[in-house]
């Protein structure tokens, strides 16, 4: 008798969905490696962050429609999970927006907004699981 697995909070990230965003992630490093060698307002490194933009599109659309498939329950936690990193991440924009006001140096938001919701979006999916164990 098969039995059948529960997905887990994980379950909307098959290998396919991961391997398109780690393929997605090389296609934005490489096309801003490439782009720094030509001139702020160029067509070429126009053409580079558009194509930065559809690959971060294209992961946005298959994670989503990922998550579309799973159960209530594992909704519910990409969900609060999901909150938990848009809220998290305003909180640290806006947090080292008011320290740069103070005198810190500035970042390039543009770089570590990505990665800060990804962490954030990992920790909410470990908290919410586990209410739900």
């Amino acid at each position: 008798m098969n039995r059948v697995e529960k997905p887990g909070p994980w379950s909307c990230n098959d290998p396919r969905t991961i391997g398109l965003s780690l393929i997605c992630a090389t296609v934005i490093i490489a096309a801003a490696r490439v782009s720094h060698g030509f001139p702020r307002g160029s067509l070429v490194r126009i053409a580079l962050a558009l194509v930065m933009g559809a690959a971060s599109t294209l992961v946005i659309v298959t994670v989503t429609r990922g998550i579309g498939r799973l159960d209530e329950m594992q909704q519910k936690i990409q969900l609060e999970a999901l909150a938990f990193a848009f809220a998290g991440t305003g909180v640290l924009a806006s947090s080292y927006g008011f320290l740069v006001g103070a005198g810190l140096p500035d970042i390039d938001w543009g770089t570590l907004v990505w990665p800060a919701m990804v962490v954030l979006w990992a920790i909410g999916v470990l908290i919410a699981s586990r209410r739900y164990r």
